[in-house]
């Protein structure tokens, strides 16, 4: 994907120069706004995309022509990527630009309104809040009493938030380029994550909770969940099922597992999967590819893929696959 131009184009919602329409549009993926154009005409040069899954949804917007928004209350969690062009964003109290470098993030039923520059164009990343909530309740081990409710402003120059956005990034480009359909695996795992530095990388009133000390895993629930990862390496491993196996906090279980293992759950389930992609190149069947085997173990990327099974077996792939 080399052109801001090409986000998501593979799955429009609407092409139009009509302004009622683009705010149907708008209304389809997120809540209908009262509009207000910049120039004296009701048309617009408007482009609206968007890729729905489980628990999120990845969103294109540009609209040709400078305009401003005023929205409903939501019912969703929304994070503004804004890929060129300038902006400026009302989350309650909040005022802040909109930028490639500034963003915002809106809660559900929070005020929401936007001035956007006429070549304005921005990628979104929209979440369901049972998700969310089911997410962070597994992660602190403890129920989520209040509403979750995150700080707007969003600065990208933070580790989490570049971690977020770099990860947002390759789904979307994944969705955007794959010729085959991309397995449920890999498109589950990703939500997971997206959902998980979405906790990280913005301030919430839950917060403190992601960076307090937790209590120790026991050894014993090590193993529990070793071997839950070990008997469904081929399905998508929820960390509310991995807590609930282990019976501790996935807060409690990643920090032990860092402690003992030297590794977290993330990275011992992504080595059990490499073993398991060795198993498959080393005994093909005749239709047997490298891609294949990388999607078919939960590798999304499969340059990442390549580089990972080279510096875990010292060869590559199509080398292992090559000498079978």
């Amino acid at each position: 994907m080399t052109k801001a131009t090409q986000w998501l184009d593979r799955f429009p919602v609407v092409r139009t120069q009509d302004a009622e329409e683009m705010c149907a549009a708008l209304e389809s993926i997120y809540a209908k706004p009262m509009l207000k154009l910049e120039a004296r005409t009701r048309k617009v040069d408007a482009a609206v995309n968007y890729y729905p899954m489980n628990c999120i949804g990845l969103g294109n917007t540009k609209y040709g022509t400078a305009v401003s928004f005023e929205y409903p209350e939501s019912d969703v969690f929304l994070q503004s990527f804004p890929v060129r062009g300038q902006g400026h964003a009302s989350v309650d109290e909040f005022v802040g630009l909109l930028n490639p470098d500034h963003s915002v993030t809106v809660s559900p039923h929070t005020y929401f309104a936007a001035k956007f520059a006429a070549d304005y164009e921005t990628l979104l990343l929209l979440i369901k809040p049972q998700a969310l909530i089911d997410k962070l309740t597994a992660i602190i081990g403890q129920s989520i009493r209040h509403p979750l409710k995150f700080q707007p402003p969003q600065d990208w120059t933070h580790p989490a938030a570049k971690t977020l956005r770099d990860h947002f990034l390759l789904l979307v480009e994944i969705v955007g380029t794959s010729v085959e359909p991309i397995p449920k695996l890999v498109l589950a795992e990703f939500e997971q994550t997206l959902m998980v530095w979405f906790l990280r990388a913005n301030r919430h009133n839950y917060s403190h909770f992601l960076e307090q000390k937790s209590a120790e895993a026991a050894p014993w629930q090590l193993r529990r969940a070793e071997q839950y990862m070990e008997a469904n390496w081929q399905r998508p491993i929820m960390l509310e099922q991995l807590a609930r196996v282990a019976g501790v906090s996935a807060l409690a279980l990643f920090r032990s597992f860092r402690k003992s293992r030297g590794c977290s759950p993330t990275e011992f389930l992504s080595r059990l999967r490499l073993r398991r992609a060795r198993e498959m190149l080393q005994h093909p069947h005749a239709a047997t590819t490298v891609a294949g085997v990388a999607s078919a173990c939960g590798f999304a990327d499969l340059d990442r893929f390549v580089n990972d099974y080279l510096q875990a077996f010292g060869e590559l792939p199509s080398q292992a696959l090559g000498s079978s």
